[in-house]
């Protein structure tokens, strides 16, 4: 798998960096591997695409790089999935409060 960087652009404004790359392999990257192969902190790194052509190697890339928590909170969206893991995670919390003032 060869990973070739088209564009950098740094974005103050929105606090991150903006890679476009350009993926020969043989099989369809995973936004895992292309997380992995930038090198940069995986919590902070968000994979928006990778696309390719039916019978072709060439894959390309849009990776955003935060860099700070807050300002990925304060850009990107959170999903319908993740707001209903969030919510079962606080009402397990709840529940195991309350059963802790029971006793």
């Amino acid at each position: 798998m060869e990973f070739k960087i088209l564009k950098h652009i740094k974005n103050p404004l929105l606090g991150r960096e903006e890679y476009d790359l350009h993926i020969i392999s043989d099989s369809n990257p995973s936004f895992l591997d292309v997380k992995k192969h930038l090198g940069k902190d995986e919590d902070l790194t968000i994979v928006r695409s990778v696309k390719g052509n039916f019978g072709s190697r060439d894959f390309y890339s849009c990776v955003f790089v935060y860099n700070s928590k807050e300002a990925k909170e304060n850009t990107e969206k959170t999903t319908r999935k993740e707001r209903k893991k969030m919510a079962d995670e606080a009402k397990k919390q709840a529940g195991a409060v309350k059963q802790e003032e029971k006793k």
